[in-house]
């Protein structure tokens, strides 16, 4: 094979991944988040490079496009690392398995009308079957009330795990955050009061694992474990994307 047609092979390939990318983004509509957005964004502009590379020809050999070509390539070659090392933290995040647990904290998520939307229900069944487990453990469900729910999220984790035959006496609510920061924070002012280790098992999704036991020990936790739920695969990229900028976010702003 020529030099030319190796060179137009392996753009083939690299417009084909792309397009499989962008498609990847959008296979998880009607969900539409921050994920979402940079993905098709960044896919969107790689395709485009992609594309029309041989027509850019003139402009990256000369002077400037020179600086600008390296000075790109060096930038996603930066951000690719940096994906990987969130990556790397947040599947290791998920490992961190409690040899018994002293107290679960479910993080919220989004009901539908009165019932725990998908995501929230497989939360509450990785933490169901916790408190099943180890039967002299508390549970605190957290979670405010969004301007498009009946029931704020708290009280609707109760009404699930009362149903599945968890007793009331073990579930403390939180029904006042908006937010994982306010999960955690408000989690604590309550078990705090009623003099409960800071030891937590945080039952959330996977992707979400890992900035949340960041928060946590930010807020002063002691030890902090993991029950991770497991999110639909169509649904991974744009949620493990959204969680990228999520964690970056939280190290800039610290909330």
């Amino acid at each position: 094979m020529t030099k030319t047609g190796g060179h137009k092979t392996f753009r083939i390939v690299l417009i084909v991944l792309e397009i499989i990318t962008m498609l990847a983004f959008l296979g998880t509509l009607p969900v539409f988040n921050s994920g979402n957005i940079a993905g098709l964004l960044i896919s969107g502009v790689l395709l485009l490079v992609t594309v029309f590379w041989d027509k850019t020809e003139g402009f990256r050999r000369s002077k400037g496009g020179k600086v600008i070509t390296r000075v790109l390539a060096a930038f996603l070659a930066l951000c690719f690392c940096y994906a990987a090392f969130l990556t790397f933290n947040m599947i290791r995040a998920c490992l961190n398995r409690p040899e018994k647990p002293n107290m679960v904290v479910v993080l919220g998520c989004q009901l539908w009308g009165e019932e725990p939307s998908p995501m929230l229900k497989k939360r509450l069944d990785i933490a169901y079957d916790l408190l099943v487990k180890y039967p002299d453990i508390p549970v605190v469900v957290t979670g405010g009330q969004g301007d498009d729910e009946v029931i704020s999220e708290g009280e609707g984790m109760k009404r699930y795990l009362v149903k599945r035959g968890i007793s009331e006496d073990r579930i403390i609510v939180e029904d006042q955050s908006t937010s994982t920061f306010e999960n955690i924070k408000n989690a604590f002012e309550i078990t705090d009061s009623m003099g409960l280790s800071r030891d937590i098992t945080i039952a959330t999704s996977e992707f979400h694992v890992y900035r949340a036991s960041l928060m946590a020990r930010s807020q002063g936790a002691g030890e902090v474990t993991s029950a991770a739920s497991m999110t639909d695969i169509n649904l991974i990229p744009a949620y493990w994307v959204r969680e990228w900028l999520g964690i970056s976010h939280f190290w800039v702003f610290g909330s």
